[in-house]
């Protein structure tokens, strides 16, 4: 008899555990990946120009990798969410930026052409 008492007294805990499971608060899904792309010119300096961008990232999930490239141009620094580069004067060149959150959600996004002029920005 005490042995039949133990296995249903365990099965009312497990149907209790299985029924107030939904009740457990869930975490919130993260919102999407929003990503923009600032950038600038510094002039033109002994024969090469000067640039420099910032990433703006929400949404998503945690921590972020930033995968920079550029066209017609070249990156000197990079510090994640920024990069400092240099292109030749009185050429356009493409900046792009890849944003992969730590839950492999991935957005890319092309700041467009720029032009390497003289003026600052």
């Amino acid at each position: 008899m005490f042995n039949t008492s133990c296995r249903a007294i365990g099965l009312l805990v497990a149907t209790c555990a299985l029924a107030l499971a939904p009740l457990t608060p869930t975490a919130a899904a993260p919102k999407p990946l929003s990503v923009f792309v600032g950038c600038a010119h510094h002039g033109i300096d002994y024969n090469q120009g000067s640039f420099s961008c910032s990433a703006y990232v929400s949404g998503g999930t945690g921590l972020y990798n930033y995968s920079w490239s550029v066209r017609n141009a070249s990156i000197d620094t990079t510090g994640g969410d920024s990069i400092v580069g240099y292109c030749d004067p009185y050429t356009s060149f493409l900046v792009k930026l890849t944003v992969t959150d730590s839950n492999g959600l991935r957005k890319s996004v092309d700041y467009g052409y720029l032009y390497c002029d003289s003026s600052e920005s």
